[in-house]
């Protein structure tokens, strides 16, 4: 009996018990290397990648980049702790951004985060930590489904699996950060962005042979277009507005998919501890 309320206790401590889904058809077989479906809507067939990954120039080999810089391989041979990579390009301020990543490998071992960071954020870390997130400098979303910053867990969604599209939409004009799965928004949890000089998109992983590739990335200055799309896409009419749109505003926003991409709002978070879902098997997959 004490066991059995033991049990029921821990259980209610999580977040969040939604399992993280694949959105990609293309990588539904045993393969890691060979796609199914090129047309699935994932958002690659648009091959638009306006910035690419950057290996760390110093430090361990433990990340190596493929198909242009857009795919990055964790630990290639096995792992000795956190390795990070950086995207190429500094979030400017008044600008939006909105980048995909999907993710190609099942997840696995301490952690593997998407996020964004400063410069401060270590190239390499030979420990197996939450590397993103860690500090006050970065942010970072886990495929356990905590979201972290300043290395505490400030809220939990799904996470991620193999197949899973991970998106991040950053507002430089406002100072906002969100997390998207499959394109589901997960809420603004981050409205202080603006007071770093320089911030990179990032990726760390602990977990040997890890890999995900950047499959979307664009960007737009701030301006009425943006904040119409935006107000549009919170409200009923607006929605059905897009789903009947012109031919010519339809073809545009095919390419820039994401400007009505609807958020979930701003997150209203509690004074209670967060806990970072338990990493067993038979939870996870």
């Amino acid at each position: 009996m004490a066991e059995n309320q033991s049990k029921e206790k821990e259980k209610q401590t999580w977040r969040n018990e939604t399992m993280p889904e694949p959105f990609c058809r293309c990588w539904n077989g045993d393969s890691e290397t060979e796609p199914g479906d090129p047309d699935c809507g994932c958002g690659e067939e648009l091959d638009i990648v306006k910035w690419r990954w950057e290996a760390p120039r110093r430090g361990p080999k433990w990340v190596d980049l493929y198909q242009d810089k857009k795919q990055v391989v964790f630990h290639p041979f096995y792992s000795s702790g956190t390795a990070v990579a950086k995207g190429n390009i500094a979030l400017k301020h008044n600008v939006h951004y909105y980048w995909e990543i999907k993710m190609l490998t099942q997840p696995y071992g301490t952690d593997i985060m998407v996020g964004v960071g400063t410069s401060d954020v270590a190239d390499a870390v030979r420990d197996y930590t939450t590397c993103l997130g860690g500090t006050e400098n970065s942010y970072g979303l886990s495929y356990t489904g905590a979201i972290c910053q300043n290395g505490v867990v400030v809220d939990d969604c799904p996470g991620f699996c193999k197949g899973t599209v991970i998106g991040i939409m950053v507002d430089m004009f406002h100072g906002t950060l969100e997390f998207y799965l499959n394109r589901v928004p997960q809420g603004i949890l981050f409205i202080d962005l603006r007071r770093h000089k320089r911030l990179h998109p990032m990726v760390c992983s602990t977990a040997a042979q890890s890999s995900m590739r950047l499959t979307y990335a664009s960007s737009w200055t701030n301006s009425l277009l943006i904040n119409a799309a935006k107000v549009l896409a919170a409200s009923v009419t607006g929605q059905r507005f897009f789903k009947n749109m012109p031919p010519g505003l339809a073809r545009a926003l095919k390419l820039d998919f994401w400007i009505p991409l609807p958020s979930a709002g701003k997150v209203l978070q509690d004074d209670s501890e967060r806990y970072i879902r338990k990493r067993v098997k038979e939870r996870r997959f």
